[in-house]
């Protein structure tokens, strides 16, 4: 695979994230630590149907759809799903240019000066009509927020093909990582490269915001750990590049792509999200 191709296309497609209102979320306490749950959800008690234009269906916890050019659409869904639903989101290649299938939902910015550790927990099945095809597959959660125009705070993408048969490729999860200059070296740590098709899998990414590094990716039971990688900055003026700060929205999305001769339908299907945030203890190993 062809790794600087594949971040560039990954960054370089990315929208500003939008000022949205923030809908309330209650913030979780756990007992036995100073972890707070900021957001979870399984999607099993939300109405089924497409998600909606901003502020999205009322029915649906505060997932819009930002964009979806047809065929694509998102949508709350059963057909594959751990539980009653999940989260589904469709792409072709026949739509006209990269124009992204993009579901949002705003969350309550927790203090992280306070509760610098984050975790995301997420479960994703990658499936595509045409394995054989050497096309690209690109789909990203992303959650980000202010200092406004908008920032990664953290995230994975999900990426095959870009030269090289899907099935061969597999399905990896890679991260973006600020090398000085850019965030187009994107990082594929071992445990998350050549996963299965039309399997569900099981992702927790940790990150220490304070540090501003990765510190842990776990994928189906194996992790690995990742705390030499800086965390993703955005450029916000001529040679300035910033860190995030809040985090506001979660955000899904898909990319259409037909090139290197193949092109094909593609899904991403998601469940279970949870995103925690905490103050390491003291003396617990980073």
């Amino acid at each position: 695979m062809d790794m600087k191709t594949l971040g560039l296309l990954a960054h370089a497609f990315l929208p500003v994230l939008l000022l949205i209102p923030v809908v309330a979320v209650s913030q979780e306490r756990a007992s036995s630590s100073s972890k707070i749950t900021v957001y979870k959800e399984n999607f099993s008690s939300l109405s089924p149907g497409p998600t909606q234009p901003f502020p999205g269906a009322t029915d649906q916890d505060g997932w819009f759809s930002q964009l979806a050019r047809y065929p694509a659409y998102g949508e709350i869904g059963g057909e594959i799903a751990l539980g009653a639903k999940g989260l589904h989101e469709f792409t072709s290649s026949s739509i006209d240019g990269p124009v992204q299938t993009i579901d949002k939902r705003p969350i309550t910015p927790p203090d992280l000066s306070r509760y610098p550790r984050i975790t995301l927990q997420v479960n994703f099945y990658a499936r595509t009509s045409d394995l054989s095809a050497a096309n690209t597959y690109f789909s990203e959660i992303i959650v980000g927020g202010g200092p406004h125009p908008g920032f990664e705070v953290l995230g994975f993408g999900i990426t095959s093909g870009n030269g090289i048969s899907k099935e061969i490729d597999g399905v990896n999860v890679g991260f973006a990582s600020f090398n000085g200059g850019d965030n187009n070296e994107p990082i594929f740590p071992t445990v998350a490269r050549n996963l299965a098709w039309d399997t569900w899998h099981a992702v927790t990414l940790v990150v220490d915001q304070t540090k501003d590094r990765y510190v842990s990716l776990e994928v189906d039971g194996r992790s690995e750990d990742i705390s030499t990688y800086a965390l993703p900055r955005s450029n916000t003026a001529p040679d300035v590049w910033e860190r995030g700060q809040l985090m506001e929205t979660i955000q899904a999305l898909i990319i259409p792509s037909a090139d290197f001769g193949g092109s094909s339908d593609d899904d991403i299907y998601w469940d279970n999200f949870k995103i925690t945030v905490e103050q390491p203890r003291r003396g617990k190993k980073q």
